[in-house]
């Protein structure tokens, strides 16, 4: 990764790569999860949660050493063990599922993850025989030519029963060569011993890409963020250009809400029904938009809730803002909500208009159907009331509305 920070903890959109693999063994409520961690451990461990066991492999030497790292704190009532990968942030819940499925059905002691890949160079090769039943894994480098033409590869993922996992790790060879131990030669053993091995395909061979290089990472945070937005255009949003959206996965929208180019919405950002967002548009954390509201060219909000039919436009700051209905937000319009020390809360009640260039030092409150003129600063604590207009810097009264 050509970086200091741990591999696992490198980001995939709004969290760590390790952190996707944890959510999806969560999703099958297992009786356990334990992470089997190398260097970094503290970082990492913070970076799970306190639900999640560690085991400590004191020396990188293989696959099958890190399972033995881990065989301590394996439950005894457990009947299958299933192994994930924390550099594979792309393996969904329903595919693990359909894994221990078919491991359950197939009554093997072991069922292993496949893939079929239109360039397989570097994975491990899936031999069948001619009934098409699993017989063992080939290494790349030890494959021969008619071996590298096979295109289904080992993920890497498997599901055990238990008794045959903890068996075969007690009879896996160290390689001469490099001292390590590996998972895969546990199927040779037992296939050696009649033992039934299950391969299952998977759906989508982009699950199981792995994440060696920032290149690698790069195009994993933009099949998260894709998987994101079609979740969200099949519950009604319509998105113009997804190649320039980029939505959170805590993210909520309604439908019939329409997202322009360039936008990007921030972690637990909720927008309404027929909303329409951007283009150039920035909602960040503690956002709220309810139905009807507009936000368009190069609008930040953060922390703020515009509630129904209000109006954002053009090039405006809203920060710590409770901003009413059917309120006009002029273009070039800020709140100043940090004095250099601390943030302060502005209230914008129901039908105000705040005038082009105006800017509100928090805290304020300006009040039902009052106008704050084009250009105006009303400094802090100078609160404008119902149906009063301001103008001026500092703002002062002129007339109310009556």
């Amino acid at each position: 990764m050509k970086s200091d920070l741990p591999k696992v903890l490198h980001p995939v959109g709004p969290k760590p790569m390790i952190a996707h693999v944890v959510d999806t063994a969560r999703a099958l409520k297992p009786k356990k999860i334990v992470t089997v961690v190398g260097r970094r451990t503290l970082e990492i461990k913070q970076a799970l949660g306190k639900d999640i066991g560690v085991a400590i492999q004191e020396e990188p030497r293989g696959t099958a050493d890190a399972m033995k790292a881990a065989r301590r704190d394996l439950p005894p009532t457990v009947k299958d063990i299933i192994v994930l990968y924390g550099d594979t942030p792309l393996i969904v819940p329903e595919t693990v599922f359909r894994l221990r499925e078919a491991h359950r059905s197939s009554g093997a002691c072991c069922t292993v993850l496949t893939a079929i890949l239109s360039r397989p160079a570097g994975y491990g090769r899936i031999l069948r025989n001619d009934a098409g039943q699993f017989v063992g894994i080939i290494e790349d480098k030890d494959a021969d030519s008619r071996q590298r033409s096979i295109q289904e590869i080992n993920t890497g993922i498997y599901c055990f029963q238990r008794e045959a996992l903890l068996e075969g790790l007690d009879h896996v060879k160290p390689l001469n060569r490099t001292g390590e131990f590996y998972l895969t030669d546990i199927f040779s053993w037992l296939y050696n011993r009649s033992r039934k091995i299950h391969a299952a395909v998977a759906d989508d061979p982009q699950e199981v890409l792995g994440v060696n290089s920032q290149q690698e990472l790069m195009e994993a945070v933009d099949i998260i963020r894709r998987r994101g937005l079609a979740r969200h255009m099949a519950a009604g949003v319509r998105i113009v250009d997804g190649a320039t959206t980029f939505i959170d996965d805590s993210a909520s929208i309604g439908p019939q809400t329409t997202i322009y180019p360039f936008t990007f919405i921030e972690k637990d950002v909720i927008i309404g029904r027929e909303c329409s967002v951007g283009p150039f548009c920035h909602l960040r954390e503690g956002a709220v938009l309810k139905d009807r509201v507009s936000v368009g060219n190069f609008t930040e909000i953060k922390n703020s809730t515009l509630d129904e039919g209000t109006f954002m436009r053009h090039m405006s700051y809203v920060g710590d803002a409770q901003i009413g209905r059917r309120v006009n937000v002029g273009a070039g319009f800020v709140i100043a909500n940090f004095d250099g020390q601390k943030k302060h809360k502005t209230v914008v009640k129901d039908g105000a208009f705040l005038g082009c260039d105006a800017v509100l030092v928090a805290p304020v409150t300006v009040g039902r159907r009052a106008v704050v003129g084009a250009g105006s600063i009303v400094t802090k604590n100078h609160d404008v009331a119902d149906g009063e207009t301001v103008v001026g810097v500092p703002a002062r009264a002129v007339k109310k509305k009556k």
